[in-house]
């Protein structure tokens, strides 16, 4: 991705976020977890506005990440956790979109699940819980799964207490659309890839390699096997391939060897030559 599209990437994702914010979650109080569900709970309890809360605890967890992690470890993070708050203020006097909680919800896990989608594919993130969750893990050796969850978690509870409880089942409802609309906009998304394991006969393997390899213009990985049940050797072929073009992997392989057995995984990220390099310095992955 060229960095006029990366960046318009970034631009439009965190202008989604905060739109989603200013039109759905304040108005119906979702509180769906990250920086701006905190803000959202603080907010009745320190009477003070929730643009302001957001831009305090911005620029408090910028301070940590950068007194733990570096200026580079957190390069990504500073442009997207910046511009989430300043849209936030530009739209605030904006009407609310709907009064209704559920299809607020709704509205909501889609919008932030199409807008994180852009910024992730952007290669940035938006700071918040994330720079938190690598300092523990840093630290502490907590993985950044469980220490997201118990942050969320601790937002929506928070929400339960100081809104509603029915509030915080539609919050609940969002952040669970906002993963199911990410994870469904990832796995279809154009160079989406997927791992094939090619199990074929001895006298079959060289002919199916070079087809993957000048056909698909793939490279591959062999490993050796032996059959569970025939006890013969056998060649496992590896590869990474896109979407699109499974479709074309299993009517070639096929032709060649009938018994071929062909087994198709997805895969979250690759990484390597041919393929995009991490984006993350000293190999350091910030999970959202």
């Amino acid at each position: 991705m060229s960095q006029v599209k990366s960046y318009s990437a970034l631009l439009i994702g965190t202008f989604i976020e905060a739109l989603c914010f200013t039109l759905l979650q304040s108005p119906n109080q979702l509180a769906s977890g990250g920086t701006t569900g905190a803000a959202l709970v603080l907010s009745p309890v320190l009477h003070i506005s929730s643009v302001m809360i957001l831009w305090a605890i911005t620029f408090l967890l910028l301070g940590i990440s950068f007194f733990f992690l570096g200026l580079q470890a957190i390069f990504k993070s500073i442009i997207g956790s910046l511009l989430v708050p300043l849209f936030i203020y530009l739209t605030k006097g904006l009407p609310p979109l709907t009064h209704d909680p559920l299809l607020a919800s709704i509205y909501t896990g889609l919008g932030l699940g199409i807008g994180l989608s852009l910024i992730f594919s952007s290669g940035g993130n938006t700071g918040g819980f994330t720079v938190i969750s690598q300092i523990l893990f840093n630290k502490m050796n907590i993985k950044h799964s469980v220490s997201i969850i118990f942050m969320d978690a601790s937002v929506l509870i928070s929400g339960a207490f100081i809104f509603s409880t029915q509030k915080a089942l539609y919050a609940l409802l969002a952040s669970l659309i906002t993963r199911i609309t990410m994870e469904f906009i990832q796995s279809k998304a154009k160079g989406s890839n997927k791992v094939a394991y090619i199990i074929s006969s001895i006298e079959f393997e060289e002919l199916i390699s070079q087809t993957i390899l000048n056909d698909l213009d793939r490279g591959l990985t062999k490993l050796s096997a032996f059959g569970g049940y025939t006890h013969r050797e056998r060649r496992i072929m590896m590869t990474v391939i896109q979407a699109s073009k499974v479709n074309k992997l299993k009517a070639i392989v096929q032709e060649i060897d009938p018994q071929s057995f062909i087994i198709i995984c997805d895969t979250a990220d690759v990484f390597g030559e041919g393929y995009s390099l991490p984006v993350y310095p000293r190999g350091k992955q910030f999970i959202s």
